[in-house]
């Protein structure tokens, strides 16, 4: 039973870990397609998103964020149960 457990909870890490890893991804993609953005509006063509879009890409970066740092701190109270199931 116990041993089951410790397997369940290790899969909820992975999962949790591999989600986690793809949200940190995009808000990587994100943050670049921001920068190029904001780049673009010193030269001559402008910005390629206009301020409703750049807006919501920022939105969506500040849940992203917020996502994220739930899902680590989930994973960091996981991995303490387990850590202190092995003990």
């Amino acid at each position: 039973m116990r041993k089951q457990v410790a397997h369940e909870r290790q899969a909820q890490v992975k999962e949790l870990g591999d989600a986690l890893e793809m949200k940190i991804d995009t808000a990587t993609v994100l943050a670049e397609i921001t920068l190029d953005n904001a780049v673009s509006a010193e030269c001559a063509g402008g910005a390629y998103l206009n301020s409703r879009r750049a807006g919501s890409l920022m939105q969506i970066q500040i849940y992203l964020s917020q996502s994220i740092s739930d899902d680590f701190s989930k994973l960091m109270e996981l991995v303490e149960v387990v850590e202190v199931a092995d003990a």
